[in-house]
């Protein structure tokens, strides 16, 4: 689907022309759950690195754009993170990669920098600024946001079922554009937007005023958040 100038893919990622930005894929977080007592297999590298090579190919990419959040862990590199991030990399060793520094990548310039990739604070693609969303930016100069963070789904309980959907955002006003992606990780659970009652970004404002994009084969126009609160609540 395309908004603006940019396609809201299916892939869960954002082309615009030749780049393709991805956010949130929270690479090493099995390592991370182990540790804690889950016994979680390490898979989710080899279907992330699957999913890209399929929007590499079907949309003609030569540019990527990690929104944030490339590994998972905070407080240090983990050995899965530093491996899967060295995996992912290699795999699309042809592309130019830029990585936006999220809330989750303290340590991964240590990764990054053996490749000659520097960890930003933001970068600019198409006229818009891409952050991952978790804190403050000069919203003067940044008119138009592409960004990460919030892990956005949407949840709908119909009869005795409960279903999921990732799902972008969009808020507009006053010649102001954001717009939110979904989580690129297969593993990370979703905040359901029908039932929080803020955002964690300080970007984002009243959660009733934001756009809905659901993911399900294709991206599908739900309408805004208080719209879609009324209709689910007269299911």
């Amino acid at each position: 689907m395309k908004v603006s100038s940019v396609e809201l893919t299916p892939e869960k990622a954002v082309v615009i022309g030749s780049t393709a930005i991805i956010s949130d894929l929270h690479l090493g977080m099995e390592s991370v759950l182990q540790e804690r007592g889950f016994a979680l297999p390490r898979v989710q590298i080899r279907e992330v690195i699957k999913s890209f090579e399929e929007i590499v190919e079907k949309y003609d990419i030569e540019r990527l754009v990690i929104a944030g959040d490339f590994k998972h862990e905070f407080s240090r590199n983990m050995p899965y993170e530093w491996e899967d991030v060295e995996e992912f990399l290699s795999n699309f060793s042809e592309l130019e990669i830029l990585a936006v520094r999220g809330n989750h990548d303290n340590f991964l310039a240590a990764i990054l920098a053996k490749r000659g990739i520097e960890l930003v604070e933001s970068v600019e693609i198409g006229g818009y600024t891409v952050v991952h969303g978790h804190k403050e930016i000069d919203s003067m100069k940044a008119g138009k946001i592409i960004m990460g963070h919030e892990h956005p789904v949407v949840r709908v309980r119909y009869e005795g079922g409960i279903y999921t959907f990732p799902c972008y955002l969009r808020y507009r006003d006053r010649g102001k554009e954001i717009i939110v992606l979904p989580a690129f990780s297969p593993i990370v659970s979703g905040s359901d937007v029908l039932s929080i009652d803020f955002f964690l970004s300080p970007l984002l404002p009243d959660v009733e005023d934001v756009e809905v994009y659901a993911i399900e084969d294709d991206v599908f126009y739900l309408g805004r958040v208080k719209e879609l609160r009324r209709v689910v609540g007269e299911i």
